[in-house]
């Protein structure tokens, strides 16, 4: 992004230009650019994601390196690793200052991506910030503005140090991946906190929606309100149940009050285990738009060991 007409800097940057300010990149691979999209990531749609996929089946390139905004960046990453079914590196990076202002990461994170995607060892989707090769399923954007504002619970699958990459451990196999879906079903994602009567619930069925993820409190608990309302949700749609914390998992077997997670799952809801709760809408809404009949099982089993 670079300055507009008018105040803050706005989508300008070609993928030519971008590549081209990174010096010796040259060296490093034949590297060909493409502009798919110029516009903030918080404008990113599904669709733009399964385009991408699309154009990476068609290639015969031998890796691939996609740059947006960090705003979305880890949804995109995670979606993409729903719907590529190949082997060969998909890298996502961005930048988390302008090319104006000092110190700009964008031409030293490109650089990276271009380490981790001529890497024998890689392979699949991964996401490339600050010298630090993460793991779509767990990295999330923890700051709005620090270098390091990637973050995963576990760290980083690899890093960077003297032009190479080292792996403390493999880059795990999440074999989930069906390829782009049909369609992409609408899920909504909601989030309860103290004192909430859940009436944003009983909006749900005439908004179109085909299923829900709900972010609990703690380890996966919700106001006694919220539970018969979510019960009564579950009757019509899919309805998973997340947590707003950052890190942990939602609990199964521990508390067994109204509205605390044994509670819930008798009446339906499904628990995301360690998955963030925006990773798992997409991952529901591409099951859903897959006419996936064993939804549960399946969405089950992803997040289990996550």
């Amino acid at each position: 992004m670079t300055p507009g007409a008018s105040a803050g800097v706005i989508p300008s940057l070609t993928a030519t230009e971008l590549v081209s300010a990174v010096p010796g990149i040259d060296k490093m691979a034949e590297i060909q650019a493409d502009t798919l999209a110029q516009q903030g990531s918080a404008n990113l749609t599904f669709e733009i994601i399964a385009d991408v996929i699309r154009r990476v089946n068609a290639s015969d390139a031998d890796a691939f390196i996609v740059t947006q905004g960090t705003d979305s960046m880890e949804e995109s990453a995670f979606l993409a690793s729903l719907m590529y079914r190949g082997d060969k590196p998909i890298i996502f990076t961005g930048a988390m200052r302008a090319p104006g202002q000092l110190s700009a990461d964008g031409p030293a994170n490109l650089y990276s991506a271009v380490i981790a995607a001529t890497d024998p060892a890689m392979g699949g989707v991964g996401l490339m910030m600050n010298n630090e090769l993460h793991d779509p399923w767990y990295v999330a954007k923890e700051h709005t503005s620090s270098l390091q504002a990637f973050v995963s619970e576990h760290g980083p699958a690899a890093s960077i140090t003297e032009g190479r990459l080292y792996w403390p451990r493999p880059m795990p196999q999440h074999a989930l991946a069906r390829g782009v879906p049909e369609r992409f079903a609408a899920v909504a994602l909601v989030s309860t906190f103290l004192d909430d009567d859940g009436r944003i619930l009983d909006a749900l069925p005439d908004m179109g929606y085909e299923g829900v993820v709900i972010e609990g409190l703690g380890a996966g608990h919700l106001p006694e309100g919220w539970a018969d309302k979510a019960e009564e949700l579950a009757r019509h749609m899919p309805v998973i149940l997340a947590s707003r914390a950052k890190g942990g998992r939602v609990f199964e077997r521990t508390y067994g009050y109204k509205g605390a997670e044994i509670d819930l799952i008798a009446r339906g809801l499904v628990p995301a285990g360690g998955l963030r709760s925006r990773k798992a809408r997409l991952l529901l809404s591409c099951l859903l738009g897959a006419n996936v009949t064993n939804w549960n099982q399946t969405f089950t089993a992803a997040v289990k060991s996550v």
